[in-house]
């Protein structure tokens, strides 16, 4: 979104409101992904630090709601379903976690397998 504004959400919470960056959401579920057991990276993934690794990230607003989207490989040997659920729990725990909040959707795209 090269030239435009990022995008903010407002989460509401038991205390009010709290306007919260779409950026934030976007490392928050970058981390996450980095941190799954089974998660493999490319040279060029590795190399990312975190606020480059929102690049793999994409955050919507489907009708009111968040959805995060991301693409991921898996290390070869590794059960891709069980992997991708890690992958949505783990990213659905720390938004709970950090912001009090469940995006309506988590949609993993498996793009490939990887040899560890």
């Amino acid at each position: 979104m090269k030239g435009v504004e990022s995008m903010s959400y407002n989460l509401n919470n038991a205390d009010g409101v709290v306007n919260v960056s779409q950026q934030v959401i976007e490392v928050i579920a970058g981390v996450a992904v980095q941190e799954t057991e089974g998660i493999a990276f490319t040279q060029d993934d590795s190399k990312l630090q975190e606020k480059q690794m929102v690049k793999l990230v994409k955050v919507e607003d489907v009708d009111g709601s968040i959805t995060v989207s991301l693409s991921v490989h898996i290390k070869y040997g590794m059960s891709i379903i069980k992997t991708a659920g890690k992958v949505q729990e783990r990213i659905a725990q720390d938004m709970e976690n950090m912001l009090a909040f469940q995006p309506k959707a988590i949609n993993v795209r498996v793009i490939g397998l990887l040899k560890g």
